[in-house]
């Protein structure tokens, strides 16, 4: 694993939370990579979501009401960002214009992933019923569900993270995960590596890796797959720019002190690669999983 010391979690809020304004109108593959981790699950659970569910990293709450939607009937939103929960805060909940979609409540949760302040998940909650009108308590309630979209590769122990999502799920849960692989950004590392030796970019961890941190934490695989995806921007700085806008900007321990000056940037321009049209691709390799938490009851 990578030796270099954790990064700031605080820094990274900051820069998330500055991004919230801008956040929805720029983060394409974000919402592309969310699409598809909801399509997947919708197909794993053909019958529709039930109980509490948990959106790990929840960002602006792009997918509060597609959950609510397919039947979650209560809704903790968990995200580092304050920012990017103020947003989420003024997400709808219930189907547009379905008068026969129940009332899904939400609970926003300023967390950290690797520490949720929540109790330890337990069968009994998982029980639906059907009579009871009442938002549920989420202190009383364990997770039956869980979806964490491209949030995981932030985490740099892995295996710590997906066991504290494992701890607070209800036996029999479902977690849908979407994050990023190796490849991910390789133009934007190619670069930098021709103009110094700091490191510019996350580490992603392989898909054999999230595979045995995932076996490791105690879960049980049902799908991983994997596909790529190419963004291209007009030139290196609308790039950059773009990146700056979702938050995705670089707070790695070894990362270059001092702000980038525009002969820094000219130098990126130039070693940039460009495609046969002249722009600048950027590339990403996702990864979706749905895992389940054994009930051995």
């Amino acid at each position: 694993m990578n030796p270099l010391p954790m990064r700031d979690k605080r820094q990274v809020g900051q820069q998330f939370s500055r991004a919230a304004r801008s956040y929805d109108q720029a983060a394409t593959v974000q919402q592309w990579a969310q699409q598809q981790l909801l399509q997947r699950l919708q197909q794993h659970l053909p019958d529709g979501l039930y109980g509490h569910w948990l959106d790990i990293g929840c960002g602006t709450g792009a997918a509060l009401e597609p959950l609510a939607a397919m039947g979650a009937q209560h809704i903790t939103a968990i995200d580092m960002a304050a920012g990017m929960l103020e947003v989420a805060a003024r997400r709808p909940l219930s189907a547009p214009g379905s008068s026969s979609q129940p009332l899904c409540s939400r609970t926003l949760l300023l967390a950290d992933a690797d520490q949720l302040p929540l109790a330890a998940g337990r069968r009994s909650d998982t029980t639906i019923d059907s009579t009871i009108d009442a938002a549920p308590d989420v202190n009383q309630q364990s997770p039956c569900g869980a979806i964490s979209s491209l949030m995981l590769q932030w985490s740099e122990a892995p295996q710590q993270t997906l066991a504290e999502w494992y701890r607070v799920l209800a036996p029999g849960a479902t977690l849908a995960i979407a994050t990023l692989l190796p490849g991910t950004h390789r133009e934007i590392a190619a670069t930098w590596q021709q103009i110094d030796h700091f490191r510019h970019i996350n580490r992603f961890a392989s898909a054999e890796e999230l595979s045995i941190a995932l076996q490791q934490a105690g879960f049980d695989i049902q799908l991983q797959q994997q596909a790529s995806y190419q963004e291209h921007y007009p030139d290196s700085l609308s790039l950059l720019q773009g990146l700056k806008a979702i938050g995705a900007t670089n707070v790695n321990s070894g990362r270059r002190p001092g702000l980038a000056g525009r002969q820094l940037i000219r130098l990126f321009d130039q070693h940039y690669p460009k495609d046969a049209n002249g722009q600048c691709p950027l590339s990403y390799q996702l990864c979706w999983i749905l895992a389940t938490k054994p009930d051995h009851g």
